[in-house]
């Protein structure tokens, strides 16, 4: 007689739902992961029996010289360039990368921890993600990293998760960047940041607001405008502040910062009749016209720290479990220069 227990594997979702666990966990069973609990993979392998499925091989530890890389969409380039210096760093320390990029539809952080978990990597660096949001959920971060998966972030915060935390210091870099305007002239200078629901926004906000009242001067009213970190919605962003009298503007990213200047093409007649700065310092930046002043964030050697931590937490060493703060490099270049109402004959 045929045997009459089903070999098709449940959906992941179904046996996570039915044993109250998530979705990598059920995973980490199904390929015989260690870093389950044992009162854990039962649950979840009494879930799988009722749903019909009995082939769950026994934990074997695996080390296969893999790391996953979740990234937001490369459409905005400081992702494709953290990935590739991550990528690049690990292969030089023999270890391949499977990049997962999310869209937050259809192909979720959540999705993508599943599959990397399913194709058995040894760790996981996350570029930003739900990490960086002041309402992200965060438990699958801890759950990995309870699981026995090392868990790496860039960019965002750390506070409650004990992983290693590398991140670009925004709060610094707003006090470069308006500094820099202040030294050339500007007292009306604006902010085209992301949504406040993200941590490096309200980084840059409070340096950009120390940094004014430092210097005794007053806020312009309105002077903050949030937009999404893309180029048409830097260009919507930056006509609101051209609209109220703004001199200067700090972008939250690069691309933010390039549709600024084309704003300003459009309502001005010139792009370089406002003062635009940039934030990641990413290759298009010396190719614009003008050329991006902008703040670079250290990709290199925050890649190369990224690396030794993910190492360090395989090995078991785990010398990383901190935040590492690195500052970005303020390169000035044409977008910047003295008002157009104050500069010399």
């Amino acid at each position: 007689m045929a045997d009459s227990r089903a070999v098709t594997r449940p959906p992941l979702k179904d046996v996570a739902a039915l044993a109250g666990v998530s979705e990598p966990t059920v995973s980490r069973v199904l390929n015989g992961r260690v870093g389950v609990a044992e009162h854990t993979r039962a649950r979840v392998i009494a879930a799988l029996g009722e749903l019909g499925f009995h082939r769950v091989p026994e934990a074997r530890p695996e080390r296969r010289n893999t790391i996953g890389v979740v990234s937001g969409e490369f459409l905005n380039p400081v992702f494709a360039t953290f990935t590739h210096h991550i990528s690049a760093e690990l292969g030089r320390r023999g270890f391949l990368t499977t990049v997962a990029v999310t869209d937050r539809e259809l192909i979720t952080e959540e999705r993508c921890v599943a599959e990397l978990v399913d194709a058995g990597v040894d760790g996981i660096v996350f570029i930003a993600g739900h990490h960086a949001e002041t309402d992200g959920r965060i438990d699958h971060y801890r759950e990995l990293a309870d699981h026995g998966t090392p868990v790496v972030l860039v960019n965002g915060r750390s506070t409650e998760l004990a992983v290693p935390h590398i991140r670009c210091d925004e709060e610094a870099g707003a006090r470069k960047a308006v500094t820099h305007l202040l030294r050339l002239g500007h007292r009306n200078i604006g902010c085209l940041l992301g949504s406040p629901r993200y941590i490096p926004t309200l980084r840059f906000i409070q340096g950009y607001r120390q940094t004014l009242a430092a210097h005794g001067i007053a806020e312009p009213e309105g002077a903050i405008v949030d937009a999404p970190f893309t180029l048409e919605g830097g260009r919507a962003g930056a006509t609101r502040l051209l609209e109220r009298g703004i001199t200067a503007m700090v972008c939250g990213n690069d691309l933010m910062a390039l549709g600024a200047l084309l704003a300003a093409s459009t309502a001005l007649g010139s792009a370089t009749d406002v003062s635009v700065v940039g934030y990641d310092g990413t290759e298009f930046t010396t190719h614009t016209h003008p050329p991006l002043t902008t703040l670079r964030q250290p990709f290199e050697d925050m890649a190369r720290l990224v690396s030794d931590a993910m190492i360090s937490e395989i090995d078991g060493t785990r010398r990383f479990r901190d935040q590492f703060v690195f500052e970005p490099q303020l390169l000035s270049r044409e977008s910047t220069h003295p008002p157009r109402a104050v500069a010399p004959a």
